[in-house]
């Protein structure tokens, strides 16, 4: 072989090397940009063994399998999850403002300090969830499992839990004012040190649950089960406080 002939063959070996890098990069570009999601509704066949964090606004997921998938930073506001199994996955640091979840599983699932602000949860089974430092504020909840789910020091601001099922449910330190509980059963859940502030719970079940250091003023509790001088220690409230008959509280302290 030439000379001439072998610097031609090396020539066309670098041409076809440097393209395919480029197409690579392309793609890695396209898929973190949203191209590959983007904005065309639900994906065909997509790959979380490595996760994703880049956007995916108003896109259709739902439906899907996504268990263990790794979504944690990603941008997902206003997406479709409803009916999509979610178990142990990782929504960590992400936003899904006004996204949808109803029916979804997301037991055992991180959503830690992420943005759920006003997305909705109807029906869905949120069992054993960590939600710690989550914003879940205007979030609608109603029917939900949320047995055993961790919402410490979550942002719950206008909640709305009626009808939701959640023996267990840690709600420690929770920003919960003007949330409703009507109807819900919450059998020895976690309100210590909770603000309650114009939460509403008509006919909800707190049997064996822990008020103590809540702030409840202004909330109305007078038609809640399950409540006892025990539950209520250190717990304090308003003249607008209304609770089960017989019970009260002292006024809070301002600060």
């Amino acid at each position: 072989m030439n000379l001439k002939h072998l610097l031609r063959r090396n020539l066309g070996l670098a041409v076809i090397i440097i393209a395919s890098n480029i197409a690579s990069s392309a793609l890695a570009l396209d898929w973190l940009e949203g191209g590959a999601w983007g904005n065309r509704g639900r994906p065909d066949n997509v790959n979380f063994s490595r996760g994703f964090s880049g956007m995916c606004t108003g896109c259709d997921l739902s439906g899907r399998n996504l268990g263990g998938a790794r979504l944690s930073g990603g941008a997902f506001d206003r997406a479709h999850f409803s009916g999509s199994q979610m178990r142990r996955s990782d929504l960590r640091r992400g936003t899904f403002q006004q996204a949808d979840f109803d029916r979804a599983d997301l037991a055992n699932a991180d959503i830690g300090t992420a943005n759920f602000a006003g997305s909705t949860f109807i029906g869905a089974t949120l069992r054993g969830i960590d939600a710690t430092g989550t914003n879940l504020s205007n979030s609608n909840f109603t029917g939900a499992e949320i047995s055993d789910a961790g919402f410490i020091s979550a942002i719950l601001h206008g909640a709305n839990f009626t009808g939701a099922r959640g023996k267990g449910a840690e709600f420690t330190s929770a920003n919960l004012s003007y949330s409703r509980f009507d109807s819900a059963q919450l059998e020895k859940a976690d309100f210590s040190g909770a603000n309650l502030r114009n939460a509403r719970a008509m006919r909800a079940n707190f049997n064996g649950s822990d008020f103590s250091d809540a702030n409840l003023s202004g909330a109305d509790f007078s038609t809640a089960s399950g409540i006892t001088r025990a539950s209520l220690d250190r717990a304090c409230g308003d003249e607008k406080t209304r609770l089960p008959d017989g019970l009260s509280v002292p006024k809070c302290k301002r600060r």
